[in-house]
């Protein structure tokens, strides 16, 4: 289980890049099965991994401080939606219309989020009370490369460039597995140093954001695929009428 999770991250961008490369975006918007398929693994990784995330949290007894309650329920909370959000993103995405939309969904935002999931789940230490950023060494620079490629592949405005650049995340995590596997790194005994701490907290703010962009993207598209809108407006009319 723990092969399928460490080599996950990278078969969720290496597919969807080999899918892009073989299919046209005509074809991305003319089939709805080929885009469920290119959008189910990286997608369910995300589910799953924040699934695991938060299980792991919540496993931990609560802390009785007030402030470190609210932390407690937040990240829970956080985490949960992380989920359901990405869980939500397969259908709405799969609904998408237009050819950007598909592209996008299926090379882009894999690239997008996957570095923030992969980051959290391997990088960091989410239990209450010592949560932070555990890794050391040559480690920390993978982490930074990780961050910083997918940034690019959202700033091109060219598919062919969009595409380059999501791919080019593969190669840090794919050295960050072969280093794990032949050459592993220490963790910090010391995950609540300040600026540990700091750095989960940047990641954090980085995923929800994220997050919250692909949670307003898929309501857009459900509420333009389902007129969700139109139907509320039509619901409510009737009531406002006989006031």
């Amino acid at each position: 289980w723990k092969t399928i999770l460490d080599i996950a991250p990278f078969v969720s961008i290496t597919f969807p890049a080999i899918m892009c490369l073989i299919f046209t975006k005509d074809s991305f918007e003319d089939s709805f099965f080929l885009r469920f398929i290119t959008l189910l693994l990286p997608f369910s990784y995300s589910a799953v991994q924040y699934a695991l995330l938060y299980t792991n949290w919540k496993s931990h007894n609560k802390p009785e401080p007030i402030l470190h309650t609210t932390l407690y329920y937040t990240l829970s909370l956080l985490l949960l939606a992380f989920s359901i959000i990405s869980i939500l993103s397969i259908t709405a995405f799969t609904l998408a219309e237009s050819k950007d939309d598909s592209f996008t969904s299926s090379i882009v935002l894999p690239s997008f989020f996957i570095p923030f999931t992969y980051l959290l789940s391997v990088s960091c230490r989410l239990v209450p009370g010592q949560i932070g950023f555990t890794d050391t060494g040559i480690n920390v620079l993978i982490d930074i490369l990780i961050l910083l490629f997918p940034r690019t592949a959202l700033v091109s405005k060219e598919s062919k460039h969009r595409l380059l650049y999501a791919v080019l995340f593969l190669l840090p995590i794919l050295i960050r597995l072969l280093k794990e596997k032949y050459c592993p790194s220490g963790k910090s005994s010391l995950p609540t140093a300040s600026w540990r701490v700091a750095v989960l907290a940047l990641i954090l703010i980085l995923v929800f954001f994220a997050y919250t962009f692909m949670m307003c993207r898929s309501m857009v598209i459900l509420n333009n695929h389902f007129g969700l809108l139109n139907k509320l407006k039509r619901v409510s009319a009737p009531s406002r009428s006989d006031k």
